[in-house]
């Protein structure tokens, strides 16, 4: 184990094709599959309450308008690709083939922002049904036992087709999304997605989840890991059992879900992974909440949109939606970065000004509030540092470039990152990026953190004079690596484990910073 005192608070052929398909991303893929078990009953009884949300009236597409869920404080805008756009619709099919059924967070991102994402109140859920089935509804309450909710707990959200792709095409898919806000902080909440008139309701399974903790006294486990691309040996599903036996508060991943962006079976198969086991039994994707930065195999692809439900602010960073975003989990801060602006050479200059600016003002916020929040962790695809495949690439070496000076200026503790297929932590690190200057203390610079080990083909692990330690999985048993971040007032631990078939997961690092 090591301790640091604190004083102070894809391959190159995929990558080809990937640009290559980018000019077709806005035909847009879908994904569709299993079907679960619904129920055809009516909810109702009494229990604790929250908020209930939805908007009335529907619309014929995006100019249907954003769908402005009850006391949220944010809206949904339609993507320009959506088909058939409607809300509060209560029309369904007898058997509507619920499936995939996910949690995800809206909110607005700039600092102050009223209606700014926070998962310790709020939560979205989004699902897949057959087309023909218009009614996006949830129910929830605070027992398993769905006659004991109350019959206000009830909110609507939208819905839309996405259209079929040029990739392993099977139709427009319906897609349904519902926020719900007003929630309790660090609270068990049960729920079901479905609804239809009065009496016809269908519901799915009943799923649970736990709102995050807003007390920055209240100690949280966070998992991390990227690039499941590939699903080496079911790499993912194997990834999300340890998950869901963990008891996280929240689950980071650093990007590339899928190999090609336009491939809706991948993405079929890198949420049913996570939806239920190989026995039936759920998982985590309905249960978890998954906050996710955008990875070059995503591509911004009309499928990352439609597959993840992120935060959107359509009033300050309308252009920027579901890439840019930042919560608190307990005493973490959580900055997710789209780094496509920072470390492309064709990025537009004004969208890395904003996203530029947008970060330097949370993290100075985030900074400043440390007595509240000590920790501040950075989530983003293109890892800064690297001894691996990636290391010396020209796009990273750009956006090492971005992140060191900022880091340094907010002294951020720890980042994590994917795009190389391996594991690596630096030693505590700050500038000048070329040539960073290595300390004993991480009272003193970031620790960098590759953790992509989710089911993408293995890269081999190198070594630098930065590297505190480095691991890859190409021999010896294990298919990928993952990591937990355990966070206390006083303590962010991290424990890094080996993802083996076999479900033993040996753990090699341990890396502890105090305060």
């Amino acid at each position: 184990m090591t301790i640091a005192t604190r004083t102070t608070a894809g391959i190159a052929g995929a990558v080809t094709a990937v640009t290559a398909l980018t000019a077709l991303t806005a035909l847009a893929l879908t994904f569709a599959g299993c079907g679960e078990n619904p129920t055809t009953t009516g909810s109702g009884g009494t229990g604790a309450s929250a908020a209930t949300g939805g908007t009335g009236g529907t619309g014929g597409g995006p100019m249907g308008g954003p769908y402005k869920p009850a006391g949220c404080g944010f809206e949904i805008a339609p993507r320009p690709e959506y088909l058939d756009w409607s809300i509060g619709s209560t029309d369904t099919l007898a058997t509507p083939n619920i499936r995939r059924v996910r949690l995800g967070l809206g909110g607005n991102v700039a600092v102050g922002a009223a209606g700014k994402a926070d998962p310790s109140t709020s939560i979205a859920m989004a699902w897949q049904t057959d087309d023909g089935t218009l009614a996006s509804e949830v129910v929830w309450g605070n027992s398993p036992d769905a006659a004991t909710w109350p019959a206000e707990n009830r909110a609507s959200g939208a819905t839309w087709l996405t259209p079929m792709g040029l990739i392993n095409p099977n139709g427009d898919a319906r897609m349904h999304e519902v926020h719900v806000c007003g929630l309790t902080p660090a609270t068990t909440y049960y729920y079901r997605v479905g609804g239809g008139p009065a009496g016809q309701e269908v519901w799915s399974d009943v799923y649970s989840f736990t709102t995050t903790p807003a007390d920055g006294n209240t100690p949280v486990t966070i998992a991390v890991n990227g690039d499941s691309r590939g699903q080496t040996g079911d790499a993912w599903r194997l990834f999300q059992r340890k998950v869901q036996t963990r008891g996280v508060s929240v689950q980071l991943f650093s990007g590339d879900a899928i190999n090609l962006a336009l491939d809706q079976g991948e993405w079929e198969q890198y949420l049913d992974l996570g939806w239920k086991d190989d026995d039936g039994s759920l998982l985590t994707l309905g249960q978890v909440l998954t906050l996710s930065a955008n990875g070059n195999h995503d591509n911004r692809s009309s499928l990352f949109f439609g597959n993840l439900v992120l935060p959107q602010d359509n009033k300050d960073y309308a252009k920027l939606g579901e890439l840019i975003y930042s919560v608190d989990v307990g005493p973490v801060h959580i900055a997710v970065i789209d780094d496509y602006f920072l470390v492309s050479s064709t990025a537009e200059d004004a969208d890395k000004e904003a996203v530029a600016a947008w970060l330097d003002a949370d993290l100075s916020a985030a900074n400043a509030n440390r007595a509240n929040v000590p920790w501040i962790v950075t989530l983003h695809h293109h890892a800064a540092f690297s001894s691996s495949s990636h290391g010396e690439d020209s796009d990273v070496l750009r956006g090492r470039d971005f992140f060191v000076p900022l880091f340094d200026k907010h002294h951020v503790d720890m980042d994590l990152g994917g795009h190389d297929h391996d594991y690596e932590r630096t030693k505590p690190l700050s500038g000048p990026p070329k040539t960073p200057t290595v300390h004993d203390s991480a009272a003193d610079g970031t620790v960098y953190l590759v953790c992509g080990g989710a089911g993408a083909p293995p890269y081999s692990a190198g070594t630098s004079a930065f590297t505190a330690l480095s691991k890859d999985f190409k021999t010896g048993g294990a298919i990928g690596a993952y990591t937990f971040l355990t966070a206390t007032k006083t303590e962010l631990t991290l424990e890094a484990h080996e993802l083996r078939p076999d479900g033993t997961d040996p753990k090699f690092d341990t890396y502890v910073i105090t305060k």
